[in-house]
């Protein structure tokens, strides 16, 4: 079977002074972006340092240091696609200098998935590659086009984002060793990026970012105890959170409705969110990564059916970068 092939990279092929088309072998047409237009976003979350690279229409690929001295790399694609997808993973030379290609391994997507992550091994692998100027690639066949289309993780402009990317980890690690503070914390979905005056300035704006694992446990009035519909969310929760280990901060947000005194809510919201922390931690997930916060709702927010005043008592379990 003959394909169409179809390379997508960083940066909008809005005119044709920014794309660069190159014949590929038996005819096939490969278009690329402009390596100058390529971005890759250095930036300092709550759970440690990221590093961001958006494929337009595709996806995002993230690559984070967490607090524990780890490091991960995936890939997010926008949408889960329709069936698996099979492909193979390759580093090799961008189409301006080469096409050489080097398998590392193959790769699966499941249709109930959008994040393809890496090992850390592939990801030490796929770092060094994009250091020395190489380029990661994703290639696999499109269901239903039949096209065989290639995602590229462009080197243009990474050395400056690892420039920053490695500053911020050196400061995280005199932060562990107590000899320096931690910079400004970044929103862990979108936003500009913040500027602290004693560590690394971050250039340019965010890619829109994907959202980490998130949900809500509800309580009956006046109690903090937990359901077992409760147990079985944090359990999917737990699941979630070890599956996208990017997101390296849980918060435990409990809320109560507006009936009683406003010190008493703020108690229940607090004996609340805590519960769900104990059974996290009960769960495996280190209490150290748990922040617990209890929030009042307005009175002028607050609406007295039945079925609010069930929606007010609950935690919402949120995760941050």
């Amino acid at each position: 079977m003959k394909h169409r092939t179809r390379t997508l990279a960083i940066g909008f092929c809005a005119t044709a002074a920014i794309c660069v088309s190159a014949q590929a072998a038996g005819g096939q047409q490969t278009h690329r972006m402009d390596p100058h237009s390529a971005q890759w976003h250095a930036f300092e979350g709550r759970s440690g340092c990221h590093m961001a690279h958006e494929i337009p229409g595709q996806g995002v690929a993230l690559i984070s240091y967490r607090h524990d001295g780890r490091q991960y790399l995936s890939f997010f694609a926008n949408r889960p696609p329709r069936e698996e997808i099979t492909g193979d993973l390759y580093i090799g030379q961008p189409v301006w200098g080469g096409d050489q290609r080097r398998h590392v391994e193959s790769v699966r997507l499941h249709p109930d998935a959008r994040t393809l992550r890496f090992s850390r091994r592939t990801t030490q692998r796929l770092l060094d590659a994009l250091r020395d100027g190489r380029e990661p690639q994703i290639r696999y066949e499109a269901v239903y086009s039949g096209d065989l289309v290639e995602i590229g993780l462009t080197p243009a402009a990474f050395q400056r984002a690892l420039g920053h990317y490695r500053e911020c980890i050196a400061r995280h690690e005199r932060v562990d060793a107590g000899t320096a503070t931690r910079g400004q914390v970044i929103p862990g979905r979108t936003g500009e990026p913040m500027a602290d005056s004693d560590g690394p300035t971050w250039e340019g704006n965010l890619p829109r970012l994907p959202r980490g694992p998130r949900t809500e446990v509800y309580f009956a009035t006046g109690s903090d105890d937990l359901t077992r519909n409760a147990l079985d969310e944090i359990r999917r929760f737990v699941r979630a959170v070890e599956d996208n280990p990017h997101w390296g901060v849980i918060l435990s947000i409990g809320y109560a409705d507006t009936r009683g005194s406003a010190e008493v809510n703020e108690q229940l919201a607090e004996a609340r969110a805590s519960a769900v922390r104990d059974e996290l931690v009960h769960l495996g997930l280190p209490e150290d990564r748990i922040e617990v916060e209890a929030r009042l709702i307005d009175d002028e927010d607050a609406e007295q059916d039945i079925h609010e005043l069930a929606g007010n008592r609950r935690v919402e379990l949120r995760t941050a970068l």
